[in-house]
């Protein structure tokens, strides 16, 4: 079963949230490759059939610990 496969239409019915985060405000600035391949996976909700329009990018919480989720208005809208 590929990928593409596992996707519903019931899945393709509601948005994409896309989640980018990486831990640090330095990781961010080091490691550009990572953080641009977390932006890619909105590219890759677009190849699997979601709308472009349906697609979010929640990215507030860059650099930002994952330790606590009161803080990460990012994380917040992902729980809703």
């Amino acid at each position: 079963m590929t990928d593409a496969s596992k996707v519903t239409a019931s899945h393709r019915g509601r948005r994409c949230l896309v989640y980018v985060r990486p831990s640090t405000l330095a990781r961010t600035r080091a490691s550009t490759e990572s953080l641009e391949r977390q932006y890619e996976l909105a590219g890759r909700a677009v190849a699997l059939g979601w709308g472009p329009g349906q697609v979010q990018v929640a990215d507030a919480d860059l650099g930002l610990s994952g330790a606590q989720a009161a803080n990460r208005e990012g994380f917040q809208e992902l729980a809703a």
